[in-house]
């Protein structure tokens, strides 16, 4: 029936949890040791990879900018010939006002 059952003392159940808890404790900490010790080996391995990319970042960013500093001279001589040469550009009125607009 329903007291056929034996209720286990409060002591018992304490020190079985405190056994959990130390078996979870003595997992983690040798968890933690390895993670700690492969971190470092990642790192180490990461970090040419690292190198690499920022280098490829840095270079990037150098052709953008000497590709944005090159044709500024171009739109300014074609400005100049859209102003001065009137339609021996050879381009539209619309694009002679663009290129005067950019150089403006």
């Amino acid at each position: 029936m329903m007291a056929d059952f034996v209720t286990p003392r409060h002591s018992a159940v304490m020190e079985r949890l405190r056994r959990r808890i130390e078996l979870f404790r003595q997992h983690h900490n040798t968890c933690e040791t390895r993670y700690v010790g492969a971190t470092q080996e990642r790192l180490e391995l990461e970090r040419p990879n690292t190198i690499n990319l920022h280098q490829r970042l840095m270079q990037n960013k150098a052709k953008r900018a000497s590709k944005h500093r090159q044709p500024q001279p171009s739109i300014d001589q074609d400005a100049q010939r859209a102003s001065g040469g009137g339609a021996e550009s050879g381009g539209t009125a619309a694009e002679q006002s663009r290129n005067t607009t950019r150089a403006a």
